[in-house]
């Protein structure tokens, strides 16, 4: 398949994106729009998924569709259409801009993972970001939501415009915007320079440390539902393409590698740490997801194949538990006590929860313990005492996860349910809940198809 036919998924989501943003007008409003625009994400991730590895996409050499542009795509896909899937069901009111806004993130996030040239990644990134700080402030009359997603926007802009600082000196340097020319290994510390400034906006994206500091705040502030749309979806595209950056521009300078690698423990000892003191769900996810980019840092940090394939993998593994967990924040409360006795009146979304929380842990044969498995092992082959502890660290920082996530587990099993429990949960909103189970399961069963699948990137 070459052309513009490489593409028809991303024009699914452009054209659902429309749809909804004029759902007004059209038959079906709301909720119309929802359940298009699940449709629409849904054929997107099925045509992906028939498409193969490979081929020459339009606009030249812009667009890369190897095997990682694919795992990101079909996973951005899949979790787009759970999401919505989800919002069509239980969404309250003006759920049609929150479609739209969400489509349109999702598109940006397929061309985040594709791009090889700066300018599109750009493009990517913020067509990926803008919707997403909407989102987060989508209530309106909450004065903390508000405040959340202007903290979210203004951290975000800083970073960008960082990165874009850093994206004109890799120009200056290399004389070119296409990542097959950026090798910037022998530009001394001025290409040292340009490669960390372009990397603070990839960070800031993926919410590591320093970078995550608002981000507890911006998801307290916002709706479950919100950020589980927000939290998932474009970390998965981030982690493409920060990683595809890196292979491209850093290979030879290996000083690159050692900041990654502190970014990364500082963000596993930050996030692991921050989390345990939280009685919000939101806002211990949006420190776990700082622990989780700490942990798929730890393979970036390699600046070798492998270590990119495993960071790409573990992306994918953190997402879909961590949308199921939102998912259900979003139906039963965001509080920790929300949470107390739900398996006496919801014993199925209980034990959905489990295994989502157990493969967030590292628990075998879940997704979860295969992403960290590959993580380690990248991380191990380079052979540095610096990797070895960092690897020491993010076990011992996994175990501190588990203190976190049981406390969840014990809220549903010994709690005191509520006197009056949360609403029963519907069909359609448990087969999102259930869509996200059985993928971490199945990634789990075939972790080693999947991360064979993902080759080496196209630069």
């Amino acid at each position: 398949m070459t052309g513009y036919a490489l593409i028809i998924p991303e024009l699914l989501l452009l054209a659902g994106a429309l749809w909804a943003l004029f759902a007004e007008l059209l038959p079906g409003k709301d909720r119309g729009a929802a359940w298009i625009g699940a449709a629409l994400s849904l054929a997107a991730g099925v045509l992906v998924a028939l498409q193969g590895v490979g081929g020459q996409g339009p606009f030249g050499d812009l667009l890369a569709f190897d095997g990682s542009a694919r795992a990101a795509r079909i996973a951005v896909a899949f979790l787009t259409t759970a999401w919505l899937l989800w919002t069509a069901e239980r969404g309250e009111g003006r759920i049609r801009e929150a479609v739209s806004l969400a489509m349109f993130a999702a598109l940006g996030a397929m061309l985040m993972s594709e791009a090889r040239e700066l300018m599109t990644l750009v493009m990517a990134v913020e067509l990926a970001t803008i919707p997403a700080y909407v989102l987060m402030g989508y209530r309106r009359a909450n004065i903390r939501s508000l405040e959340g997603a202007l903290k979210y926007f203004l951290l975000s802009m800083l970073t960008s415009l960082v990165m874009f600082y850093g994206f004109s000196f890799v120009y200056g340097l290399s004389g070119t915007t296409r990542y097959a020319g950026l090798d910037l290994s022998g530009a001394g510390s001025l290409g040292l320079l340009a490669v960390l400034l372009a990397a603070v906006g990839m960070f800031s994206k993926l919410s590591a440390a320093p970078f995550h500091f608002w981000a507890p705040d911006a998801y307290e502030g916002a709706d479950a539902w919100a950020v589980a749309f927000v939290s998932t979806v474009p970390k998965v595209a981030g982690a493409v393409a920060l990683v595809r950056l890196l292979a491209a521009i850093a290979p030879g300078i290996a000083s690159v590698g050692t900041v990654v690698l502190v970014v990364s423990v500082v963000s596993m000892l930050l996030g692991n740490l921050g989390a345990l003191t939280q009685g919000d769900v939101r806002r211990l996810m949006a420190y776990s997801g700082v622990a989780h980019t700490g942990y798929l840092l730890l393979g970036a940090s390699t600046l070798a194949a492998a270590g990119f394939s495993s960071a790409v993998f573990y992306a994918l593994a953190y997402a879909a538990p961590s949308l199921g967990v939102m998912l259900v924040a979003a139906e039963v409360g965001p509080g920790l006590a929300d949470f107390d006795g739900l398996a006496k009146h919801r014993p199925a979304t209980a034990w959905a929860v489990v295994v989502l929380l157990f493969s967030l842990i590292g628990i075998p044969p879940l997704v979860g313990f295969f992403g960290k498995l590959n993580l380690f092992t990248a991380a191990l082959a380079g052979g540095s005492t610096a990797s070895i502890v960092a690897v020491i660290i993010a076990v011992v920082m996994s175990v501190v996860s588990a203190g976190y996530y049981l406390r969840i587990v014990r809220a549903m099993f010994f709690g005191e349910p509520a006197e009056q429990p949360a609403a029963a949960a519907s069909p359609i909103a448990s087969l999102a809940l259930t869509l996200c189970v059985l993928a971490v399961i199945a990634a789990g069963l075939g972790a080693g198809v999947v991360l064979g699948s993902l080759g080496t990137l196209a630069l």
